[in-house]
C-alpha cells in the first residue's frame, strides 16, 4: 500500500540505444534535443509525401490552428526505449519511487502504442536491434490461445530479463498497461478479417459488419466508426470468447513468463485502459485469472469518475484517481477561488469508504492525457480539469505553456500533498523537472535529461516522496488514517495521519502569503514533538512542513 508510482511514456522517456530508433515511412526521427515547436523543411516535405501516398492515414493540413507543427508532430519519433528506462532507474529511486508504470510497450505503429499490432511482443523499437523480431510482430501466432507456443523476440527478453529484474533489484514493482478494449488496424487478427472477411476465424472477435459477399464493410472503433482502433465485440458485458481467451493467454505470458507457477519473474500488476468501457462480466473472470497467477498483483483501472462501484472485490483494486487530481490541482491554484473546504468536500465524496481501496488509489496530479502539471498551474481558469489546453490555444497566445517560478513552487507543493494524503502517489515522467507542456502532444515531448529542467523542483519532489520511506513517518503516510484539521485560512490544508500510536501532521499553504502555524499546533495540543521531518522552518507562501510524534 502507498507505493510511489512513476509513469513512463516510453517513446519520449529516454533513448538508451540509437540502433533501434524507428525507421519507417510513417515516422520522422528527430534528435532528442530538437526544438519542440520548430518544424524543419525536411519534416514538412516528409509530411507532404506521406499525404500523397496515403491521404486516408496521413492528413497533413498546415492551415489548422496549430500550423505546420500540427501537421507533423504526431509522426515524430525520438527513439525512447527500454534501455533508456534502465539507465534512469537510479534517478527514479532517488525520487523515492518504488513502482514503475509503463505505458503500452507492445508492438504498434504509433508513438503511444495504444493501437497494438501484437500483444504477444514488446515493440521491437523498445528493445535491442532485431530486424527478425520486427517481422515476427506481423506474423500470426501459432496458437492464439496457448502462450507456450509463442516465440520470444529480443525486445521481449529485454523486458523480462533486464527491465523487470533491474527494477525489482531496486525495490520497484513493475506495472504494464493493458489495452483490452481495442487494437490497431494492423493487429494480426484484424488484418486476417480485412483479408478474409466473414470467412476469417477471427471475424467474431470484432464488432464488424460484412456485405452480401462476406467482405468487411465496417467496424466499430474506439474513437469513431471505421476508425484506427477496432474494438473487440462485447456481448452481455463480456468480450467475444475467442478474443477473451487470447487476452487471457497474453495476461499469463507477462505475469509468469516461464510458466512455472512462480510469478516473481513477471510483472506485478496492470493499469487498464478505458476500463469502464468493457463489461463487468469480462473483468470478473479476468480478475480471477490475475489473482490466481499472483494474488498480490495490483489491478488499477483508468476511470476518470468515481469508480466505487467497481471496488467490491470482483473487478479492480483501485483507479487512476482523477477525482483526487480534480480537487488537488484546483486547490493548488488551477481553479480560481477553490479553497480547502472545497477540497475537503470533493475528496469526502470519493474517499473514506474502504481503507483498503483508499490506500492503493493512484493519486496522480497529471498524466500523459493531461497538461503537464506546472503548465496547468500557470494557466488558472474556471473550466474543468484537462480542458482548454489545445495546440490552437498555444499558437493563439491564449495559453502559456512555460511555467513561471510560482507555478514550479506550486508543483512541489503538489508533491507534498500527494505524499501526505492517503493513496499511492503517481509522478508523470518529467513533471519532477517542472517541464512545460499543454495537452497532447506537447505533454509528451522528450524529457531533456542533458539540459534538464528545474533542479529545485526535482529536489523538492525527492525530499517529499522519500518521506514515504522515513522509518517513523513512512508507514503512517502509506497506511495511516487521515483527518483534515481545521485552519482559519481557506488556502491552508492541515492533514493528520495516524497509525499504531504514531501521528504525523503536515501543514500545506497554497496561498501567496505566509501563515502562522502556532495557533493550529496549540489548538490541537501539538506541543511536544519527538522528531521534525526535513521540510522544516517558518511556513512561507506555497510551502509545507510536517511533524511526527509518538504518543
Amino acid at each position: 500500500m502507498g507505493s510511489v508510482w512513476y509513469q513512463v511514456f516510453p517513446e519520449r522517456f529516454a533513448n538508451g540505444d540509437t540502433r533501434n530508433d524507428p525507421d519507417e515511412f510513417g515516422s520522422t526521427v528527430l534528435p532528442w534535443d530538437a526544438s519542440w515547436y520548430d518544424t524543419s523543411g525536411e519534416e514538412i516535405e516528409a509530411a507532404w509525401n506521406r499525404r500523397l501516398s496515403d491521404p486516408t492515414v496521413f492528413r497533413y493540413q498546415p492551415s489548422t490552428s496549430g500550423g505546420a507543427f500540427d501537421g507533423v508532430v504526431f509522426q515524430r519519433r525520438y527513439g525512447g526505449d527500454l534501455q533508456g528506462v534502465v539507465e534512469q532507474l537510479d534517478h527514479l529511486r532517488s525520487l523515492g519511487v518504488d513502482g514503475l508504470y509503463l505505458c503500452p510497450v507492445f508492438a504498434s505503429r504509433s508513438l503511444h502504442k495504444y493501437d497494438a499490432r501484437d500483444h504477444r511482443h514488446v515493440d521491437p523499437g523498445f528493445g535491442p536491434y532485431d530486424p527478425e523480431g520486427f517481422l515476427e510482430t506481423f506474423r500470426a501466432p501459432g496458437d492464439p490461445y496457448d502462450e507456450t507456443t509463442w516465440s520470444w523476440t529480443a525486445a521481449d527478453r529485454f523486458l523480462i530479463d533486464v527491465v523487470i529484474p533491474e527494477a525489482k533489484r531496486r525495490g520497484m514493482r513493475v506495472m504494464l498497461d493493458g489495452v483490452w478494449n481495442h487494437v490497431g488496424l494492423d493487429h494480426w487478427a484484424f488484418r486476417d478479417v480485412v483479408e478474409n472477411g466473414k470467412r476469417s476465424r477471427f471475424a467474431g472477435w470484432f464488432d464488424a459488419r460484412f456485405d452480401d459477399n462476406g467482405d468487411l464493410a465496417g467496424w466499430s472503433g474506439w474513437s469513431r466508426a471505421n476508425g484506427p482502433l477496432p474494438e473487440f465485440l462485447q456481448v452481455s458485458g463480456d468480450i467475444n470468447a475467442g478474443a477473451k481467451a487470447h487476452l487471457f493467454a497474453v495476461t499469463r505470458r507477462w505475469m509468469d513468463p516461464n510458466g512455472d507457477g512462480d510469478p516473481s519473474d513477471g510483472i506485478d500488476g496492470w493499469r487498464l485502459d478505458v476500463a469502464a468501457e468493457i463489461g463487468r462480466a469480462f473483468w470478473v473472470d479476468w480478475r480471477k485469472l490475475v489473482k490466481s497467477v499472483n494474488p498480490d498483483a495490483l489491478i488499477v483501472a483508468e476511470i476518470w469518475h468515481d469508480a466505487d462501484a467497481w471496488f467490491d472485490g470482483t473487478a479492480f483494486d483501485s483507479q487512476m484517481h482523477y477525482p483526487f487530481a480534480f480537487a488537488a490541482t484546483s486547490w493548488l491554484g488551477r481553479t480560481p477561488g477553490f479553497g480547502t473546504r472545497d477540497f475537503r468536500t470533493s475528496l469526502g465524496a470519493v474517499n473514506g469508504r474502504r481503507p483498503a481501496v483508499d490506500l492503493v488509489q493512484m493519486t496522480l496530479l497529471a498524466s500523459h492525457d493531461t497538461e503537464r502539471l506546472a503548465s496547468m498551474l500557470s494557466n488558472p481558469r474556471d473550466v474543468g480539469y484537462d480542458q482548454g489546453a489545445t495546440r490552437g490555444d498555444v499558437w493563439s497566445g491564449e495559453y502559456d505553456p512555460e511555467p513561471p517560478k510560482a507555478a514550479l513552487e506550486r508543483s512541489v507543493l503538489g508533491a507534498a500533498l500527494q505524499t501526505v494524503w492517503e493513496g499511492a502517489p503517481m509522478i508523470y515522467g518529467g513533471d519532477e523537472f517542472g517541464l512545460p507542456g499543454a495537452d497532447d502532444p506537447s505533454n509528451r515531448a522528450p524529457i531533456p535529461w542533458l539540459s534538464g529542467g528545474d533542479v529545485s523542483v526535482r529536489d523538492g519532489y525527492a525530499g517529499w516522496f522519500k518521506l514515504r520511506e522515513h522509518p517513523v513517518a513512512g508507514p503512517v503516510f502509506r497506511r495511516g488514517a487521515t483527518r483534515i484539521l481545521e485552519h482559519p485560512s481557506r488556502r491552508v490544508l492541515a492533514v493528520s495521519r495516524r497509525l499504531d500510536g504514531v501521528r504525523v501532521v503536515a501543514v500545506l499553504n497554497s496561498s501567496d502569503a505566509p501563515v502562522r502555524i502556532g495557533p493550529l499546533l496549540t489548538r490541537f495540543g501539538l506541543r511536544e514533538w519527538l522528531a521534525v521531518l526535513p521540510q522544516t522552518g517558518q511556513l512561507q507562501a506555497r510551502s509545507a512542513v510536517a511533524w511526527v510524534s509518538e504518543r
